[in-house]
């Protein structure tokens, strides 16, 4: 446990063995209640930690089938207690469920091969204690998830029951064998290794990884040695059951005695440090997030100044919406989706480049952003804090209120009116209903002053594809499109990707270029329209820049911002008619 401490989830493991306990008494009993018990504590244990939802299911498959297989209870009752303990646990887990496909559809949340493969056990882990562990630690550092010596005093009682068991005993230790035996194999993940030396096949986990829904979702394989441990406490329980059998009743409770010293000896990992959290210290913060709470959890909240994702002030950003009650940009998990990578980013975000902080504000808006939580002077750069601090004081138009609470300010933005753009809203200036119509990439040809070979990747449908210009932006890139005929041409689209989101273009102007004169349409920054169209795709969201009326068989965009090394990208690029 003590490699846990940091995760409170795996240390609150104890409503696994309740189920597997009352998964026994319904095979002993027949008794509905228990089954459903079982299944009660099992969405207990899923609701603590979501781990459990997948690695709970093994523990109790093993006991299902084998006590199923001793016992052959009727199968038309089985049948039906089996369906109403699948319908308790569907009906209360299927709200977390939900949260969790959702969240993994929008932002695409699977772990990576390499990151699963990193976190997976190897064989030697289960001979390394963690290096708080006074008895064992085998190094002054951790390692992570890699640290699953179970002790050994439960490894020789639990050998002692192989070796001594009684006969009405043995089904219930190959039970736990079995589960032992399987999750070490899982837990060793998709290609398995032992001291270092990884197998040139891959392992069952794999082949769980291509058929189990979610499954992918799951970081670390290792942290199902909880449920080798788990294995192993029966067995022990076995074991120490045939060692009292042998000892004279007198003496027992001096063995019982010595296992408890020496299981408490070998756990003992005293002190554990651990810091201080105190997130409301400030009472300028206590009052602020009191006046958030009072406004109704309408609106997401944007605290400044962004920390480095995991440090502690991101921790308390994410903790305090406990008690304000509002969505939050800030704060971190296991997943860092793209879209948060860039905003913190120190050289990448818009909210770093203090030159167009008007604009970035316009972004966060169109995020979603209701409000903006300004702690003075806890910046790491003064002239970012000051500029930030000046645009949000000096900008009536995009900030509808301020609050003061000491060296804590609340900045409430005025809500973003424009929103996405609905192709199937009316469009026309003279209020007649017309949908938007996309043009024909065939209708037209296509020109740009950088990477001509890439062009065809603007509208050939593949959202990760892309043309861009390989170098940084300097004010001088174009894109040209020469229609068959006049059009009236409603929106510029430009579709960008999570790996693209720094390459917009700092400043775009759209122009209609006709026999007679050129005319500018649009000229100014595309960020507010890169947060709308977030709004409605995080993976892959649409750039819509709306012109006016304008009847034009030419239209040409040019990028006129600077960066010091990003360029301008575009993954698909597309334009609708009135």
């Amino acid at each position: 446990r003590v490699a846990q401490f940091a995760h409170l989830p795996w240390l609150m493991t104890g409503w696994l063995p309740l189920s597997l306990w009352a998964l026994h008494r319904y095979f002993s009993t027949g008794a509905l209640v228990f089954l459903l018990a079982s299944a009660a504590a099992y969405v207990l244990q899923s609701l603590t930690g979501s781990y459990f939802t997948y690695f709970a299911l093994l523990p109790l498959a093993v006991v299902a089938i084998a006590e199923t297989s001793r016992v052959r209870p009727p199968l038309r009752r089985t049948l039906v207690h089996l369906a109403a303990a699948g319908l308790l646990c569907a009906v209360a887990l299927a709200p977390v469920v939900s949260a969790y496909y959702g969240a993994r559809k929008d932002h695409d949340f699977r772990r990576s091969p390499s990151e699963i493969a990193a976190y997976s056990a190897d064989l030697s882990d289960y001979f390394h204690a963690h290096n708080h562990v006074r008895l064992w630690r085998y190094a002054p550092w951790g390692t992570g998830e890699h640290e699953l010596f179970p002790g050994a005093i439960i490894l020789i009682l639990a050998g002692t029951a192989l070796f001594a068991a009684r006969p009405e005993s043995k089904p219930y230790l190959r039970i736990y064998v079995a589960i032992a035996a399987t999750t070490l194999v899982l837990s060793l993940g998709p290609r398995p290794a032992a001291w270092g030396h990884i197998a040139p096949f891959p392992g069952p986990y794999q082949l769980l990884l291509d058929l189990v829904p979610g499954l992918d979702g799951l970081r670390a394989p290792a942290r199902s040695g909880m449920i080798i441990a788990l294995a192993l406490c029966v067995l022990a329980a076995y074991g120490s059951g045939r060692v009292l059998d042998r000892v004279g009743p007198r003496r027992r409770w001096l063995v019982v005695a010595g296992l408890a010293i020496g299981l408490i000896a070998e756990g003992w990992s005293a002190p554990i440090p651990t810091a201080r959290f105190d997130p409301l210290g400030n009472p300028d913060d206590r009052h602020a997030y009191t006046f958030l709470r009072q406004r109704g959890p309408e609106g997401a909240v944007l605290e400044l100044p962004l920390s480095r994702l995991g440090d502690e002030r991101e921790i308390r950003y994410q903790y305090l919406t406990l008690l304000h009650g509002h969505r939050t940009v800030n704060g971190s998990s296991g997943y860092a989706p793209a879209l948060t990578q860039w905003l913190y980013s120190e050289d990448q975000s818009p909210l770093a480049d203090i030159n167009r902080l008007g604009v970035a504000i316009e972004f966060i808006r169109a995020l979603g952003v209701r409000y903006v939580v300004f702690h003075r002077g806890a910046f790491e750069k003064p002239a970012v804090e000051a500029a930030l601090l000046r645009e949000l004081e000096g900008d009536q138009r995009q900030v509808a209120a301020t609050r003061e609470f000491g060296r804590t300010s609340v900045f409430t933005l005025a809500a973003d009116a424009q929103g996405a753009v609905d192709l199937a809203a009316p469009t026309t200036a003279s209020g007649r209903p017309s949908a938007w119509r996309a043009i024909s990439p065939s209708s037209f040809t296509v020109r740009a002053s950088h990477a001509l070979d890439r062009l065809p990747l603007l509208f050939d449908g593949d959202g990760d594809t892309r043309w861009l210009t390989g170098d940084r932006q300097t004010g001088s890139e174009w894109i040209e499109l020469e229609l068959d005929r006049p059009h009236n041409v409603g929106i510029v689209r430009m579709q960008t990707a999570e790996r693209s989101f720094s390459d917009y273009p700092r400043e775009l102007a759209v122009d209609a270029i006709d026999a007679a004169r050129s005319r500018t349409l649009f000229r100014g920054s595309v960020l507010p329209q890169f947060g709308r169209g977030f709004s409605v795709n995080h993976t892959y969201p649409n750039i819509d820049v709306v012109l006016p009326d304008n009847w034009t068989q030419v239209i040409r965009l040019r990028q006129l911002g600077a960066t010091d090394k990003l360029f301008w990208s575009i993954h698909e690029l597309e334009l609708l008619e009135r």
